[in-house]
């Protein structure tokens, strides 16, 4: 049987086959070239994304007979290194030599020149399963190697390898490939192949690799198992076939959500369970096709910020404009929150069920800035018009019915208490919103007086120190534009030192003294009655 998997028919042979790593290759060919490279190198990062191959290709590399410092992929060394064949490039599997004594037997191999090459080169794979004891007898041999031996170790969890080795390397961080570099590449393998995708089922494949070419391609053999000779890849099919969803899915919870429709969301939420979909991978999906139409929303060129086929842009901005931009912060809110509760849940499928139809809610509901605004002017005396939903769900902004009276509602509204009281704490939550830190500092003063034109403060010795930030000019100006647009006028705002105020002591009555009731034990008798002495 001569078939190979796409990951190993299509792994690259020289560096410019390498995809994704650009300042990994661009490092070592520079090094090759000029003859300057390390004894000890270390290759780190997620599965699939090249950490091997480059190691075998900067063996080629130190080792390639040909007068060109890159590896010429022809000679006898170079051919020999392909085809693992090659007796001085020796491959470990550091999980399956985990112990001191592998490492002391390799220690004992390192001396023997080698055979054919310039280098004997050694390339452990996963190193970071190597014990302490294992790591601690490599030490002197990475330190102090032989001038004919050249370590190359690779591992996907460099946080576990310890300082001492890590010192002793050239640190290469391997980053996960863009997923438009993994759907070019898997269209030119699909193209050698003679297969037929779909581009929303290369896309697909693309983000469930996450990252990893090794994944894409393993993904992309399957998917062409599953459909057989002569027959298309779809979507749908990659979705039966990996148990994850598609775009078009995305868009029909969209369009339910925007027309409230609650029985094609339980429909949609039905068959991802009948489909045993992992509801988690489901919800990081979807969010990021929320943060997609968001992007929408706000960005003029969306194509250069979303990676998904060109015909679903089209279907994302028109998404985009269904919904206000706060509505779809608070939706993908929504399910932010949703991501944490069914962490802990018993029946996550009913936490998402209810979310669902939460998320119809949302364009019902108000902004908590827009009421504090119709309260503000009807204590300004304009008369209010009650908001009137639009075709959309969204409620128009309020459009005052008549002109500003000559005499203003805010006067008496502010000549009780409870009418100031109301409106500090409207001042306060505006302040907060704009300017958190101001608006800690208002805190934790006391409001004392309170008019159209004068607004007093009091702080305590405790918190005097916060007068100094607040009489700063940057904040005093700020706080003083605040005030007037909201009042139409200058207000002057007064901050002021008060003294502590000692709790209220509790009266004791007279009769529960300890020497009346003593007088009352001793002698008998009665309290008729107490008096207050004026003094």
């Amino acid at each position: 049987m001569n078939y190979q998997v796409s990951a190993r028919k299509w792994r690259p042979q020289t560096f410019e086959e390498i995809i994704g790593q650009q300042h990994v290759v661009t490092t070592l060919k520079n090094a090759l070239k000029q003859g300057v490279f390390a004894q000890a190198y270390l290759f780190s990062g997620m599965r699939g994304v090249g950490k091997t191959t480059m190691a075998r290709i900067l063996a080629k590399g130190l080792n390639c007979s040909s007068t060109n410092e890159l590896p010429c992929n022809q000679c006898h060394s170079c051919i020999e290194i392909t085809e693992g064949r090659s007796v001085d490039v020796i491959e470990i599997d550091g999980a399956s030599n985990t112990g001191v004594d592998d490492v002391r037997e390799l220690r004992e191999m390192v001396k023997y020149l080698p055979l054919s090459g310039r280098y004997k080169v050694y390339i452990i794979d996963e190193v970071h399963m190597l014990s302490n004891a294992a790591f601690n007898a490599l030490l002197k041999t990475l330190e102090e190697p032989p001038p004919h031996l050249v370590f190359i170790l690779a591992t996907t969890a460099s946080h576990k390898i310890p300082s001492t080795i890590l010192s002793r390397c050239q640190h290469f961080i391997f980053r996960w490939i863009p997923r438009q570099e993994i759907v070019a590449q898997l269209k030119r393998v699909i193209a050698e192949r003679g297969a037929l995708f779909t581009e929303s089922a290369v896309h697909l494949i693309a983000r469930v690799a996450e990252g990893s070419m090794r994944d894409a391609l393993s993904l992309l053999d399957q998917a062409i198992s599953y459909a057989g000779v002569g027959r298309e890849v779809k979507e749908e099919d990659l979705s039966t076939l990996l148990g994850r969803v598609g775009a078009s899915k995305f868009h029909i919870l969209i369009s339910a959500i925007h027309q409230k429709n609650a029985a094609a969301l339980l429909e949609l939420a039905k068959e991802l369970a009948d489909q045993g979909c992992d509801l988690r991978q489901f919800l990081a999906d979807w969010m990021e096709h929320l943060r997609h139409v968001i992007v929408a929303q706000n960005v003029q060129e969306t194509d250069a910020w979303i990676e998904i086929p060109k015909e679903e842009v089209a279907l994302v901005k028109a998404e985009a404009s269904l919904f206000s931009p706060e509505e779809m912060q608070r939706l993908f809110s929504l399910f932010v929150r949703l991501q944490e509760e069914i962490r802990a849940s018993p029946h996550p499928h009913l936490n998402f069920e209810v979310a669902l139809m939460r998320a119809m809610l949302l364009a019902q509901l108000q902004p908590v800035e827009k009421v504090i605004e119709r309260l503000e002017a009807l204590a300004r005396g304009e008369a209010i018009a009650p908001p009137i939903p639009d075709s959309k769900g969204l409620s128009t902004p309020e459009v005052p019915l008549g002109k500003k009276v000559q005499e203003p509602l805010l006067k008496p509204f502010l000549n009780s208490q409870e009418g100031q009281k109301e409106m500090w704490k409207s001042i306060l939550l505006e302040v907060k919103e704009r300017r958190p830190h101001l608006g800690s500092y208002l805190e934790q003063g006391q409001l004392l007086q309170m008019n159209d034109r004068s607004l007093t403060i009091g702080y305590t010795q405790k918190t005097s120190f916060l007068i100094s930030l607040l009489l700063k000019e940057d904040h005093k100006k700020w706080l003083d534009d605040l005030l007037k647009a909201r009042f139409q006028q200058e207000v002057n705002v007064v901050i002021v030192e008060i003294p502590e105020q000692d709790p209220p002591r509790k009266k004791i009555p007279a009769t529960a003294h300890p020497l009346i009731q003593e007088s009352l034990s001793v002698f008998g008798g009665k309290i008729i009655e107490t008096k207050q002495h004026d003094r």
